[in-house]
């Protein structure tokens, strides 16, 4: 007597025709190829920047039949070993980042969004059938981002862009992706339906992690996160509300998606989010309290000014991190923009240059420089004229990129609040005329160790943006300020 035998379990690769594996095949081949060169072009040319197409494209070679219907990911002593390798190459990438050739940097990166391709998937329907689970390609994209995070974070001052991808990409890529699904039945409408039934516990938790997030991207641009971008793109005060409007209706978008959800929950992905959540929580508490060790000054200008870089959040402001408490203040014209002319534009066109700067506090002149040529507009230097006052408690007032030949105190004077010291220039890092403040911890004109908080007395402060928390003296980007002395 025969024993009949079991049926094997056809899976989605097993039951594709030859010829529409062998298509999935050339596609995997083509993109796999792309994505190399893509690495190649970061390594030799590009950067950590050339990163992004690299990942992307490494992460959608995979069949997208796998990451639907797919096994997940299981606990095995080599994928152990591969996670710790993923950890250690990681934290290699953000330790290193200061110090390695970006060539080194790239090479740590590759490897490290690459390493999920190596793991071992569960085998079984059952594994198949999991609403939570780790894919590869879920584990590439969640790597890709904590890469590309690691390098805005490191880099500084580019935080814009990866407010821009946040809120207005990946919601359109998401939404587009959406639809896609949806035409082939792969959408969960059990959660706008039943959000409370045991089968959507995954989803629910994945949708208020997604709406938290969102609103503390909110809070962000209620802080003012957006508001950088007006200085360097020239932006009128209606573009940039236009550009807020966008951010935020991206956002909406964002939160309404996860409403309607893939009907697989993507563990790896969902822990970035949680952590961008984290990361934002931290960075929105200093704005959101005041400082004990602030110092208080008058304002180092006169009329009222556009500060487009301040606040103790590096969301806010630019700057490094030996600069981080300090702030850069621009004037804007009648046509609210620093300039009135387009790209051709001199250095007297711009708004606040020449105009004079005062002293925001009484203390002595322990530095100096006055004959550095200020920059054509668009282009930096590397040295830049400056004042440092000595206030005491070994605090440094720092006033910089200085118009050549206008500086009016010397070393040994003492001077009083509201006293002229030199006029606003555009000398060393500095692409257009504009006033650098800090207060610092030694007398050093370049590379202070330490930056202290600064609140301001007599002056009037409009909020740029609608966050209701935080010191009211204290100035954040996005706001204008105007002495009252």
């Amino acid at each position: 007597m025969t024993r009949p035998v079991a049926p094997h379990p056809v899976t989605g690769k097993e039951a594709l025709p030859p010829p529409t594996r062998r298509r999935r095949n050339r596609r995997r081949l083509i993109l796999v190829v792309l994505a190399v060169v893509a690495w190649g072009a970061a390594v030799l040319v590009l950067g950590p920047f050339g990163l992004i197409p690299f990942g992307l494209l490494l992460a959608f070679s995979i069949d997208p039949g796998e990451e639907e219907t797919g096994p997940s990911v299981r606990l095995t002593t080599r994928n152990l070993g591969l996670a710790v390798a993923m950890l250690a190459a990681f934290a290699w990438f953000w330790l290193g980042y200061p110090d390695l050739p970006k060539s080194t940097l790239v090479v740590i990166a590759g490897v490290l969004i690459a390493l999920p391709l190596g793991l071992q998937a569960s085998a079984g329907n059952a594994a198949r059938d999991r609403t939570i689970v780790v894919t590869k390609r879920s584990l590439i994209l969640a790597l890709w981002g904590l890469v590309l995070f690691a390098v805005l974070y490191q880099e500084g001052g580019v935080w814009l862009y990866g407010l821009a991808v946040v809120c207005v990409v990946v919601p359109l890529s998401l939404a587009v992706s959406r639809v896609w699904v949806a035409r082939r039945g792969r959408i969960e409408l059990g959660l706008l339906r039943h959000p409370l039934r045991r089968d959507m516990r995954g989803h629910l938790v994945q949708g208020l992690n997604i709406w938290l997030c969102c609103a503390l991207l909110g809070g962000l641009l209620a802080a003012g996160g957006a508001h950088i971008a007006r200085v360097p793109f020239s932006l009128s005060a209606a573009q940039l509300d236009l550009v807020v409007a966008t951010f935020a209706a991206g956002l909406v978008l964002l939160a309404a998606l996860a409403l309607v959800p893939r009907r697989r929950v993507h563990a790896a992905t969902n822990v970035v989010v949680a952590l961008l959540s984290g990361f934002l929580v931290l960075q929105l508490g200093p704005a959101s309290t005041t400082s004990a060790d602030a110092v208080v000054l008058d304002s180092p200008l006169a009329g009222e000014w556009f500060v487009f870089n301040g606040g103790r959040s590096v969301l806010l402001n630019g700057h490094s991190g030996n600069e981080r408490h300090a702030i850069d203040f621009a004037r804007l014209g009648a046509n609210g923009r620093t300039h009135p002319r387009g790209g051709a534009a001199r250095l007297t066109d711009y708004t606040g240059f020449g105009s004079p700067v005062l002293a925001p506090v009484d203390g002595l002149v322990v530095g100096v420089a006055d004959g550095y040529p200020d920059n054509p507009p668009g282009t930096n230097g590397d040295r830049a004229n400056h004042v440092v006052v000595a206030i005491g408690r070994e605090r440094y007032v720092l006033m910089a990129h200085l118009q050549q030949g206008s500086v009016s105190v010397r070393v040994g004077d003492v001077v009083r609040r509201g006293q002229l010291v030199a006029a606003v220039g555009n000398n060393g890092h500095s692409s257009e005329p504009h006033l650098h403040l800090q207060v610092q911890d030694s007398a050093a004109g370049i590379d202070a160790e330490r930056t202290y908080p600064m609140v301001f007395r007599d002056v009037d402060i409009t909020r740029g943006g609608a966050w209701p928390w935080g010191d009211s003296r204290e100035l954040r980007t996005g706001d204008l300020v105007r002495g009252l002395g």
